[in-house]
């Protein structure tokens, strides 16, 4: 018994291709209006931005005893900077600032684009 199932007996079969002619400034072109699309495609992804005062590391033990009054002491001076991160990644620091009865931050140093987008 043979299996002829998938075989052409040695024929190749060719069929001609069109391929769609692309003009300039369609497409993926690079130029202006291909870097204003990208941008927009981008500008409403949401990120998460966190502002870290300090750090510390304690054991459960000292978390359990924790309560209402507990000071931490963090690893950074008091008037010291805090680091902002976008995405668990350091973008700038700043000072904290009080906005209408809420906590803000005033930028005051930001990392150079070369740095984030290697960091990347």
């Amino acid at each position: 018994m043979e299996n002829n199932v998938g075989q052409n007996d040695g024929k190749v079969e060719v069929a001609p291709v069109e391929l769609t002619q692309i003009e300039p400034g369609q497409g993926t072109m690079p130029g202006k209006d291909a870097k204003d699309i990208n941008l927009k495609m981008i500008l409403d992804i949401p990120v998460e931005i966190r502002v870290e005062l300090g750090h510390t590391a304690l054991s459960i033990r000292e978390i359990l005893k924790l309560g209402t009054g507990s000071i931490m002491a963090l690893d950074r001076p008091a008037g010291s900077s805090a680091d902002i991160i976008v995405n668990g990644k350091l973008v700038g620091q700043g000072d904290v600032v009080v906005v209408n009865e809420n906590f803000g931050i005033r930028i005051t140093k930001l990392v150079d684009p070369e740095q984030r987008i290697e960091s990347l």
